[in-house]
């Protein structure tokens, strides 16, 4: 039975903002049941949020369990903006009191309500956080702790991963972060509220680029650069002052509200790179202040991208320097380019189609880039952002029909659609190299059934490898068997089903984790 590796999962998230009493019983290997405050909550608010998973999907005992023994385990602290709900729609004005917001914040997230609140009193004194020093590095503090248990290995480099990868019993693991916010100290409350392009202001950029600096290269650094992370999301949720996000939470309708009438995305959204933004990934991708930490363009917005593949192009790749760009929990838009998914969301557009049209998704264009580059692309289990308006529905009916078969031949045929769109896109052989698993587990997402949870993983492989026997007509996409033959460039359905589960992780940090290609670190003056 082929084990399992998922570039990109949350299992520390719930343990480490837990209380003190929980966080010691369960840790990182136990699951979480859903928040007692969740309770407090209106029919009318739970509606809004009943999309989001709200108990452990990936915490490790559920790895071993459905035999996902590799995790890239995704840090960051949760963004200020978070806890700062919004009433940005006319029956949430009605039903979302000033008191109820606390537990709302905990519902979502799953926090202990005493962590919440010291957040909730530091947003009302409008007081600013240093994200690196208050909290990355007690998450990584958190997880080294974690990893004294046996079962569970923090690797730092390819051969401590597959040596790990191929004992029984063990979870081998990768730090990666998600959202470059996690690498400053945004002291201002204000910091959080403002555009990516008031970054240029000289006094703004004075004032957080050395933060910056010092953060990273003693984060490239860690157990001797060793755990140094292997690569950065770069955007998240909300603005960062580094480059623009793009719109990632559900719309609502006049009815009913959505996550993004309670969260409030506009500053930043949709902006390209400032020059702190710049700066800053030049010196992640620097192999001169440590290990280079490879990026990953997840989140980032349409025009965020744009700007960051012809930096590459003039810096690193026209000059024959390989640096290969990852997607780690990735989704097909169905656009042809990046200009053409370059404008907003439309709720109607998303519903005419089977995949996704979204700006956050990837563009065939973007498709091509990333298979050129080496990188990788982890196809996301999200109910929410895999599927277009066509693909929901026919996994809405299915879900109510109760019918196992089904909702498993549904789901298999979205994932399909969208690693066989991929491949059609990159026109040739090497984009079945790039395919793999970014679950996004615990990651505060919609879960797609059967997939819903580590423990649901184990027959992945088998249901992958039975649809390329016996391939489905994908007509939303326009492939019939034949076209997805085709696709299979002369490949057995067991080797392709094996690259995807794990053997494209695999060759990837053969080939880039270790010194050889990341660099090696040099002394640094320590922190704290």
């Amino acid at each position: 039975m082929n084990a399992i590796i998922d570039i990109h999962a949350h299992p520390q998230l719930k343990p480490l903002n837990a209380s003190e009493a929980e966080r010691k019983e369960k840790g990182i290997w136990k699951s979480f049941t859903l928040s007692p405050r969740c309770d407090n909550l209106n029919s009318l608010l739970k509606g809004a949020i009943s999309n989001t998973k709200k108990r452990s999907q990936s915490n490790l005992e559920q790895a071993l369990a459905g035999n996902v023994k590799g995790v890239f385990l995704a840090m960051g602290p949760v963004e200020r903006n978070f806890f700062d709900p919004k009433r940005n729609h006319i029956l949430i004005r009605l039903i979302l009191r000033t008191r109820r917001m606390p537990d709302l914040a905990a519902c979502i997230t799953g926090f202990d309500l005493e962590k919440v609140m010291k957040v909730f009193n530091r947003i009302k004194k409008q007081q600013g956080v240093d994200y690196y020093s208050e909290e990355l590095l007690d998450e990584y503090a958190f997880l080294v702790e974690q990893a004294r248990d046996r079962r569970m290995v923090i690797a730092g480099d390819f051969q401590e991963f597959e040596e790990n990868f191929k004992k029984d019993n063990v979870v081998s693991t990768v730090l990666t972060i998600e959202g470059a916010h996690s690498l400053g100290n945004y002291h201002e409350h204000q910091d959080f509220l403002r555009n990516v392009a008031e970054a240029d202001k000289p006094e703004l950029y004075n004032r957080l680029m050395p933060h910056f600096e010092s953060h990273i290269a003693h984060m490239k650094h860690w157990n001797n650069g060793r755990h140094s992370p292997l690569f950065i999301t770069f955007c998240h949720h909300f603005g960062n002052l580094l480059a623009g996000h793009a719109k990632s939470f559900a719309s609502g309708s006049p009815i009913m509200p959505g996550m993004d009438d309670l969260l409030d995305q506009r500053n930043g959204k949709d902006e390209g790179f400032s020059r702190l933004g710049h700066d800053v990934m030049e010196l992640l991708l620097s192999k001169t202040n440590g290990r280079r930490v490879l990026p990953d363009v997840k989140h980032m917005s349409v025009k965020a991208r744009m700007e960051f593949f012809q930096m590459l192009e003039e810096k690193y790749w026209s000059k024959g320097e390989e640096l290969p760009v990852i997607c780690s929990h990735a989704a097909m838009s169905g656009y042809t380019t990046l200009q053409q998914s370059n404008r907003p969301d439309s709720t109607s557009r998303w519903k005419r189609n089977y995949l996704s049209q979204q700006s956050i998704n990837m563009s065939d264009e973007e498709a091509c880039i990333i298979a050129r580059s080496g990188g990788l692309v982890g196809i996301v289990l999200h109910g929410g952002r895999l599927p277009g308006g066509m693909a929901k529905d026919e996994l809405s009916e299915v879900q109510r029909s109760g019918n196992n078969d089904r909702i498993r031949d549904v789901a298999v045929k979205l994932v399909m659609s969208n690693i066989l769109h991929f491949v059609r896109a990159v026109g040739n052989k090497s984009a079945w190299d790039c395919i793999c698993l970014g679950t996004d587990m615990d990651g505060v997402i919609e879960p797609l059934y059967p997939y819903s949870r580590y423990e649901n993983l184990t027959p992945i492989a088998t249901h992958l490898t039975q649809f390329f026997h016996r391939p489905l007509e994908l007509r939303e996409i326009g492939l019939n068997r034949d076209d997805i033959r085709k696709l299979m460039y002369g490949m057995e359905p067991e080797e392709l089903s094996k690259k995807i589960i794990s053997g494209n992780v695999i060759a990837f940090l053969r080939k880039y984790f270790h010194d050889g290609y990341l660099g090696r670190p040099r002394p640094v003056t320590k922190k704290g």
